[in-house]
């Protein structure tokens, strides 16, 4: 499940209050292609390297003050609660398809969700779990600065994952050099 929360900071504090259920992927209602969207320049093709940083891309929009949450186990809601805040997102789009990396901040990573209000809640910098990155693949790319292709992530199965060819996953690993250089020192 993804949803929008909008957070405010305050002392070295975020405040987290639920607003409404969103999806990431999509290229009619998915954050990360509209988002990508509005940075892509009239004449890019592929291969496109990418990058977009969701706090400040959201706070070029009418939903500034927000933040995208992952709820990695939703189908366990009443015994785990495991909440990570994308932060990142960096993708190579080339041969109709885009590898992604999602850049994510734990928030609350295995915790009992009888102790936790979901919906309203404080976390401070010190409690939060990370860097944590995740390799994903969409179906779509960019051509002529549009975005081609549904861009949906498939469906679950065991071969699903996303194949990094040299390049793509030089430009990945350069990326999170570049974003959290210690996590790669």
């Amino acid at each position: 499940m993804y949803a929008r929360y909008k957070k405010k900071r305050v002392n070295r504090k975020d405040s987290f209050r639920f607003i409404e259920q969103v999806s990431l992927f999509g290229c009619n209602e998915g954050f990360i292609p509209w988002l990508l969207s509005n940075e892509i320049s009239a004449s890019q093709g592929e291969p496109f390297k990418w990058h977009v940083n969701i706090e400040a891309e959201l706070a070029k929009t009418e939903y500034r003050d927000s933040a995208l949450v992952i709820d990695l186990k939703p189908k366990q809601k009443d015994t785990n609660l495991s909440l990570y805040e994308l932060c990142d997102v960096w993708g190579y789009s080339d041969g109709d398809w885009t590898p992604i990396l999602l850049h994510l901040s734990g928030l609350f990573v295995d915790v009992d969700p009888s102790a936790v209000d979901r919906n309203d809640f404080l976390i401070e910098d010190n409690q939060r779990e990370g860097p944590i990155y995740e390799f994903l693949y969409l179906d779509g790319s960019v051509s002529d600065g549009k975005l081609t292709g549904k861009w949906i992530a498939p469906p679950a199965s065991p071969t699903n994952a996303a194949l990094l060819w040299p390049s793509t996953f030089k430009y990945f690993v350069e990326s999170v050099r570049q974003r959290t250089p210690e996590v790669l020192s």
